[in-house]
């Protein structure tokens, strides 16, 4: 599934529209459009058409409308959470430092976008979706299936685990994937308290963007089967 959202029109760029959602229909891929604009000046610019020729929905939204963020009790916990989780992480080869340290830079940019953004990067770090097997050994251990200590480079680790054998190494693997998997219950345990405040309270979340690619979603993981919790 894929969501595309601009407010220039759609046929702009040099690969034709047409020939795109053709090829992303053949391999079952549904495209949906969002116009940052007028509904009608939308369709006039091709963004429905973009859609219907991928099985996909059309849709418009006011980008010009502020998004309201929701403060919870919890927030300030989920993103102390987040300064022991980034601590289970274990770096690894040649590029494993740099992607140990963009990483702390996007917690960074979350953050000096405003808290509930780095509260939200703070959960999707927590889920079960994030995997950095190709620098993290917690991950890789457990993704790489000819994953082995034996392979790995002192140079490519950090300090404190040069010199280590490799099972000295793999227990303390063991140790931060145990403290990792208790941190990340954690942060699944106070997001659903903050998702069921936030749902509670008088102030709606007034975010159009969210809002049209969740209706989008919910419509077609019905067709496909899917259930919606």
């Amino acid at each position: 599934m894929i969501f595309i959202a601009g407010n220039e029109p759609f046929t702009q760029g040099k690969i034709n529209y047409r020939d795109a959602a053709s090829n992303a229909k053949e391999k079952g891929v549904v495209v949906n459009t969002i116009f940052c604009g007028d509904y009608n000046q939308g369709i006039s610019s091709n963004w429905k058409e973009g859609a219907q020729l991928a099985y996909g929905d059309y849709m418009s939204i006011n980008h010009n409308q502020q998004t309201v963020h929701i403060a919870t009790p919890y927030d300030d916990q989920i993103l102390q959470l987040n300064i022991k989780l980034n601590n289970t992480y274990i770096y690894y080869g040649q590029n494993g430092r740099k992607k140990m340290k963009i990483q702390k830079e996007q917690d960074s940019n979350a953050s000096g976008y405003s808290k509930a953004n780095a509260v939200s990067r703070t959960v999707t770090k927590g889920s079960h979706l994030y995997k950095n097997s190709t620098w993290d050994l917690v991950d890789a251990e457990e993704e790489i299936e000819d994953f082995s200590y034996d392979k790995l480079k002192e140079e490519d680790l950090p300090e404190y685990l040069r010199n280590k054998s490799a099972d000295e190494i793999k227990t303390y693997v063991e140790v931060q994937r145990k403290n990792r998997e208790e941190i990340q219950k954690g942060i699944e345990t106070l997001n659903t308290k903050r998702k069921n405040y936030i749902s509670n309270s008088e102030t709606k979340n007034t975010n159009a963007l969210e809002s049209a690619m969740i209706k989008a979603i919910k419509k077609q993981a019905k067709e496909k089967n899917y259930t919606w919790d």
